[in-house]
């Protein structure tokens, strides 16, 4: 299976991470620098929004990449964060490379469109092998 991939850069591949630690660390301080009633209740809801975060990133820790990945049969495109979508080549499925985007028309409104800026220029010339229209004379 051929795949390509976006650069992805750190913060937003890293993102669920990122607002873990910050706020677990927030629970923790708020706990031991301040004093009173509120102190235990404001604390122990940062630390619950820090463990859900921590979840959501060990859950997720798969999802951290865009690619779009083909073979004879099905074409997958995979956003930041999300599930990987599959596309199988049908006459129902009509699949468009422009300068820009990958559009994926599919039956009952199911079709995509994913950009092509963060892609290499060798990773779109691979693309561009598989899907790019031939040109009528």
């Amino acid at each position: 299976m051929r795949r390509i991939e976006k650069k992805v850069n750190f913060f937003k591949r890293n993102l669920n991470y990122i607002f873990a630690v910050l706020w677990l660390s927030m629970g923790l301080a708020n706990y031991f620098l301040t004093d009173g009633k509120a102190t235990i209740l404001i604390s122990s809801l940062y630390l619950v929004s820090g463990f859900l975060y921590a979840w959501l990133a060990y859950k997720q820790k798969d999802r951290n990449t865009e690619y779009i990945a083909w073979d004879e049969e099905k074409v997958i495109v995979a956003r930041l964060h999300q599930k990987p979508k599959a596309y199988y080549f049908s006459p129902e499925v009509n699949i468009h490379l422009s300068i820009y985007n990958l559009i994926i028309k599919a039956p009952r409104a199911t079709g995509d469109m994913v950009e092509l800026k963060g892609f290499t220029e060798e990773d779109l010339d691979l693309l561009r092998e598989k899907f790019a229209n031939p040109a009528v004379a």
